[in-house]
């Protein structure tokens, strides 16, 4: 069988998703589609600003068969990390294929420069740490060393994460042939046109603007929607009532940034003051915005690495085709197939209850949100959002 891989977010699903799921099945004649989707937040460090529930449904309605949930200890991480969970995921539920869109669009380059990284590991990674010793963030001292060692880079989100996705399959062996294609808009560009950036239709959202043309349901767009600044008094609640040797506890609290925290916090009325306050030459504003993430789901170092050894796929949402491929690989697939998040434990899984229980606090009916997480039944059979 061809089954094809995407990775995705959807945040918000809008015109350019429908296009990549028709262009990626137009690659190849493909059995079935599976996407493996962020879940409550983001790889940005934000949260999804419609849940996990909706996003799913709506990538079924648009011709995904079947959406596993990317846990959240892999979704709210680096690009490496998320594209490790991600790769690992879609590797053991069968995919063949995945495919992905880029600035650059030729995906020999990214093959290429994947297999010289992985025979060159060793002083690749001496040039990486070099660079960050002397205060480079992480991603330009990976392009630093990609230069020293190709005279090549890669810098815009897309395809950093594209690299990430294709290092991940060449390092670990996985039999899935990667694919992409050039992307149609810019990764920060905030035109509002048919096809507009996840980024412009978020600003819109946010500032009033009409928006409705650039995405399917426009209607779930109106209410009870999720932003990173409403958690600005829970976050100064948490700094405050903690000592710096306690937030060092936390994970991405690195390097003396307890100490900087502690002392932004009592002059910085925003979040947005706040992540400027902390964001430098080595700490983008997305590592920042993670960091206060874990900080507020109080997720120990300790705790992350215990959750990442994953064990099982959950089922976000599948329509009669998803449900078909389940039963054909329910006794092959190495990892526990979760359609009732009651019926298996993990750390990931108590983790994503957190980030569940700490979304739920900006909801208009947290109890009912939290309960979806037990109750919601992943076979979509109709589209009434």
């Amino acid at each position: 069988m061809k089954i094809l891989g995407l990775i995705v977010e959807y945040n918000p699903f809008h015109n350019g998703h429908i296009y990549h799921i028709q262009k990626a099945q137009s690659l190849d004649q493909f059995d079935y589609t599976i996407a493996v989707m962020s879940s409550s937040f983001v790889q940005r460090g934000e949260p999804a600003i419609i849940d996990k529930w909706k996003r799913s449904q709506i990538a079924i309605e648009y011709g995904v068969d079947l959406v596993i949930e990317l846990p959240f200890v892999y979704a709210c991480q680096s690009a490496d990390y998320f594209a490790k969970g991600a790769i690992e995921l879609l590797a053991k539920i069968g995919v063949t294929d995945i495919c992905f869109g880029s600035e650059n669009g030729d995906i020999s380059t990214f093959i290429n420069i994947a297999q010289t990284l992985f025979e060159n590991q060793e002083s690749y990674d001496s040039y990486v740490q070099q660079a960050m010793k002397k205060g480079l963030r992480y991603a330009d001292a990976c392009n630093q060393a990609l230069q020293n060692i190709m005279h090549q880079e890669i810098k815009t989100p897309n395809d950093l994460l594209g690299l990430s996705y294709v290092k991940e399959i060449i390092a670990h062996h996985y039999p899935i042939t990667p694919h992409c294609f050039l992307r149609t808009n810019t990764y920060h560009g905030l035109d509002l046109k048919h096809i507009a950036s996840a980024s412009a239709i978020r600003h819109a959202i946010k500032n009033h603007l009409d928006f409705s043309h650039t995405l399917p349901h426009f209607e779930l767009y109106q209410n009870d929607l999720y932003f990173m600044e409403d958690f600005i008094p829970y976050l100064r609640y948490q700094i405050l009532t903690s000592q710096p040797y306690e937030l060092k506890q936390y994970h991405m609290v690195d390097e003396g940034l307890e100490h900087l925290l502690y002392k932004s916090i009592h002059h910085c009325q925003s979040m947005n003051e706040l992540i400027d306050s902390l964001s430098s030459k080595r700490y983008t504003r997305p590592r920042i915005s993670r960091m206060f993430i874990h900080i507020l789901m109080k997720n120990t170092k300790e705790d992350i690495q215990e959750a990442m050894h994953l064990d099982y796929l959950r089922i976000l949402a599948m329509n009669e085709r998803g449900r078909k491929y389940l039963s054909l690989i329910k006794k092959t697939c190495p990892y526990t197939l979760v359609t009732n998040f009651s019926k298996h434990r993990h750390p990931a899984l108590d983790m994503e209850l957190k980030a569940t229980r700490l979304l739920s606090l900006l909801s208009s009916s947290p109890q009912d949100f939290i309960q979806k997480e037990f109750s919601h039944i992943p076979l979509i059979q109709t589209f009434d959002l």
